[in-house]
């Protein structure tokens, strides 16, 4: 009965509940954020002239960047180019789907153009200088050693393309003058390996090595005129390739006549140690056969360390101390018996008075 009693009352109160929810007014929503409103906003894309004027910056980066690589300014000033390979990497990386996003860009990449112009105007008085240097000592070099004298007509042309440039890089064509040093620098290499060549070719003859490496020697002489055939019709890096390779044989052909040279003198050196040592040399003149003993054992080392010029020179010296020793110990040896000699015929004289006076002692007893 009880609950039957409160049913009403319970029904009540929830219709009341439910007409007073309906009643109620809606809850506001909150109003979004400003950063939120932002966010949802769309982009402006770029347009044509900002998308132009990027393009322009690029192009502008690229040939600055490009232009100070050429002269070297890394190498000159690496701190400062780092900086700007930084500035070019970062203006690469900027986002351009938005005009300002790209104008960001835009302004990122003419500031590392304006960097890569500083470093090439600092540099290029420096690089100037350095490939200048490098030219004159080479050339100073060929005529100290007479390659002038040689090549009168082939050294002439290298000096009037070597004048070129510098005149080139004083009218600020410079990549017209960079290109000029770079070809006179490979004229003055080319007479350079020519001459060598041409030098080792004179010591092969007057040391009769090239029956030693017949063919390497013929090849390297027709080379070596086909290098300057090419030298004198202007195509340089065909003058020094053959140039060098004709070094490089010429090379070849003096490495195997030295070494078969030291080789014959080796066994003339080793005949008179073991001469000098038959007749006790080591022991009759200790001093000086040590002294060509300590010769031919630097002669030895030189030659296993295929030093062979020097251990041929070396094996000569020690054949000369060789031979001096044997000869002194002989000297000595001589010295020796003929002290002997004139000992026994002391000797033998000094018996033959003896015998003498026993006689005469004996006759004036009788």
């Amino acid at each position: 009965m009880r609950k039957l009693f409160f049913a009403p009352f319970i029904v009540a109160v929830v219709i009341l509940l439910c007409l007073s929810c309906k009643s109620a007014p809606p809850a506001e929503t909150p109003p979004p954020s400003r950063q939120t409103t932002e966010r949802a906003a769309p982009q402006t894309p770029p347009s044509q002239a900002s998308i132009d004027e990027l393009d322009a910056a690029i192009a502008r980066a690229e040939e600055a960047r490009k232009r100070a690589m050429d002269f070297e300014s890394s190498s000159y000033f690496p701190s400062e180019w780092d900086a700007a390979e930084g500035q070019y990497v970062r203006a690469g990386q900027t986002p351009r789907n938005s005009d300002a996003s790209v104008r960001e860009a835009t302004a990122t990449y003419n500031a590392a153009a304006d960097a890569f112009d500083s470093l090439f105007e600092l540099s290029l008085p420096l690089y100037a200088q350095a490939r200048e240097d490098e030219i004159i000592a080479l050339r100073n070099d060929l005529i100290a050693i007479g390659a002038r004298d040689y090549f009168p007509e082939p050294f002439s042309t290298a000096d009037k393309i070597a004048l070129t440039a510098r005149s080139q890089y004083k009218e600020e064509d410079y990549y017209t003058a960079k290109d000029s040093a770079d070809q006179a620098l490979m004229m003055y290499q080319t007479l350079s390996s020519a001459y060598n060549a041409w030098l080792a070719r004179r010591e092969i003859v007057a040391r009769e090595f090239e029956s030693y490496d017949p063919d390497n020697f013929e090849r390297a002489g027709e080379i070596l005129s086909d290098a300057m055939d090419a030298y004198n019709a202007g195509n340089y890096p065909l003058a020094q390739e053959n140039a060098d390779e004709a070094l490089q044989r010429y090379n070849l052909v003096l490495s195997t006549g030295w070494a078969a040279y030291a080789e014959t003198r080796r066994s003339l050196a080793e005949a008179e140690r073991q001469a000098a040592l038959d007749i006790k040399a080591n022991v009759a003149v200790k001093d000086v056969f040590s002294e060509a003993d300590a010769t031919y054992k630097t002669a030895t080392d030189s030659f296993d360390s295929k030093d062979y010029a020097d251990a041929a020179q070396q094996f000569i010296n020690a054949e000369a101390l060789f031979i001096i020793a044997s000869t002194s110990a002989s000297e000595k040896r001589q010295i020796a018996a003929e002290t002997i000699r004139e000992a026994n015929e002391k000797i033998e004289e000094s018996d033959e008075t003896a015998r003498q006076a026993d006689l005469i002692i004996e006759g004036g007893a009788e």
